[in-house]
């Protein structure tokens, strides 16, 4: 009778480990699908993430080219505009009286620049507001 209860605990011992087994196989399938569901949202995001940088590197690489080119442009628009104030300022000059040779001291002409503005100036060409 001893050995029939211990083989009942023993049984009933053993069904209730392959019940727990069950449980746990049953939760750590529960996780690994969790988990394959995690890691795929993961690289998801990870590949929006790198469409994003790529996206943002060309509007920025477009960026700059438009600020290189608006600088540069700004550049020759001084250069243009300091031009036209040396020859705004030699055609005063000589409405004044100044030769060219004063040109050339006082405005960075060379001698052809101050001759021309000489001449233009006596013909009436170009004359200052």
């Amino acid at each position: 009778m001893l050995i029939m209860v211990m083989t009942g605990v023993c049984l009933a011992l053993v069904l209730a480990l392959l019940g727990m087994q069950v449980m746990n196989m049953r939760r750590i399938r529960q996780l690994s699908e969790a988990l394959q569901d995690a890691t795929t949202r993961q690289e998801t995001l990870l590949r929006s993430s790198g469409q994003a940088i790529v996206t943002l590197n060309a509007s920025l690489q477009a960026l700059d080219q438009r600020v290189t080119h608006t600088a540069r442009r700004q550049q020759e628009l001084e250069n243009k505009d300091s031009g036209s104030l040396t020859y705004a300022q030699a055609s005063k000059l000589i409405q004044m009286g100044a030769g060219p040779e004063d040109l050339v001291k006082s405005c960075g002409l060379s001698q052809a620049e101050a001759k021309l503005v000489s001449l233009m100036a006596a013909r009436g060409v170009g004359k200052a507001v």
